[in-house]
């Protein structure tokens, strides 16, 4: 069998959301969960728990590399704000309160991505581009890990880099006695409709 490889025509945004949700994998790591495939903030990003239960939150875009890092990290301060609530209505995050993860997809590194990179390690990029494989739309994930001195778009690769996860607030190791606020009936119907 002959495989014919070729690049495809840009995506919109829900054509891309569809092959982000299929190569999740690639994001959050084996054993993830889909917890919300599209978030109602800016960008609507996607939720995900990685095999840990940590919140995996993917920004992207299909043609703004800035947008998808502005919003990712707005929707993460979001995010993190929420997260005691967030924790009791998706039970695959096991109440931990963590930070999320944030994966920027984008076409190429967004602006100021060597910076941001050095200083955040819950921080992923990845570049994607759209392929034609037999016919079959694809999408092609490639991590960026350190972005090279010249101009362009040239960057190498380490996928044995650490994520390391630093908590919010301080948690004891016993999760049994932490009591989290009871949501009101208000609260957790907004909650549910996320």
């Amino acid at each position: 069998m002959k495989l014919h490889i070729r690049t495809a025509e840009p995506c919109d945004r829900e054509q891309l959301r569809t092959l982000l949700i299929d190569a999740a994998d690639e994001l959050a790591g084996e054993h993830h969960h889909l917890l919300e495939a599209k978030l109602p903030w800016d960008g609507h990003p996607m939720l995900l728990a990685d095999s840990q239960g940590h919140p995996v939150l993917v920004s992207f875009e299909p043609e703004n590399s800035q947008a998808a890092l502005v919003n990712g990290l707005v929707a993460t301060e979001q995010l993190t704000a929420a997260l005691p609530w967030i924790n009791q209505i998706y039970a695959s995050l096991g109440k931990q309160q963590r930070p999320p993860k944030l994966v920027i997809v984008s076409p190429e590194p967004p602006p100021g991505s060597r910076a941001i990179l050095s200083t955040c390690p819950n921080l992923s990029l990845f570049n994607y581009r759209i392929l034609n494989i037999n016919g079959d739309t694809g999408l092609w994930l490639e991590k960026t890990t350190e972005l090279s001195t010249s101009t362009g778009s040239q960057h190498r690769h380490d996928e044995t880099r650490p994520s390391p996860v630093q908590p919010v607030a301080k948690t004891t190791t016993d999760d049994s006695n932490t009591v989290l606020p009871t949501l009101s009936a208000e609260e957790s119907t907004y909650f549910q409709q996320l």
